[in-house]
């Protein structure tokens, strides 16, 4: 049951740093403060590829 956790929060991290990937990639489109939801996404994106890995690890450890 552990596994099936592991696997479904790790297919929703990647979505949402998919969505992270997608948004930094409209920030350089011409707008006022790009800089800041540069920064944002890249916090983000980084924040749920930390959280898969570290889920993974857990798990591989048990």
């Amino acid at each position: 049951m552990k596994i099936i956790v592991v696997i479904i929060g790790s297919l929703l991290l990647f979505a949402v740093a998919a969505f992270c990937v997608f948004g930094f990639l409209a920030t350089f489109e011409p707008t006022s403060n790009a800089m800041v939801f540069r920064v944002g996404y890249s916090v983000i994106g980084l924040g749920c590829i930390a959280g898969v890995i570290l889920l993974i690890v857990n798990a591989a450890k048990k």
